[in-house]
């Protein structure tokens, strides 16, 4: 069998860059992120709301990362809600625009009488 000089530089050239490939570290992505807190009452309407805004999450590539009706509050006044949304490659001002987009803005109308909530829009990276 004959030794290839370029098959041997191409197959160790690629296991090098398969190496490197795999320990080099991904640079962080970007998120726009909302995180809310507070008390939410129980009524149908906000089942709709649910409904809906998930589905508008949906629609700009958010998902939640943290949902839970009864969070264990250690500190401070807040209610046992707490929300974490996080919407991959967007900006804060991407943020800003879902807030006050109309379609957001009539899911406030019909959540509002039955909440009380801080709702924070942060840039975060993970």
């Amino acid at each position: 069998m004959r030794f290839n000089l370029t098959a041997a530089v191409g197959i160790a050239a690629g296991s090098v860059g398969l190496i490197a490939g795999v320990l080099i570290p991904n640079p962080q992505q970007n998120y726009g992120m909302a995180v809310v807190t507070g008390t939410s009452k129980a009524d149908p309407a906000m089942k709709g709301y649910i409904e809906k805004v998930d589905a508008l999450m949906e629609e700009w590539g958010c998902e939640y990362l943290v949902r839970q009706r009864n969070t264990l509050l250690m500190e401070g006044d807040g209610g046992p809600l707490t929300v974490v949304t996080a919407c991959k490659g967007k900006t804060l001002q991407d943020g800003i625009d879902f807030y006050k987009s109309p379609a957001y803005q009539e899911l406030v109308k019909l959540r509002a009488p039955f909440t009380d909530w801080d709702f924070r829009l942060v840039q975060g990276r993970f």
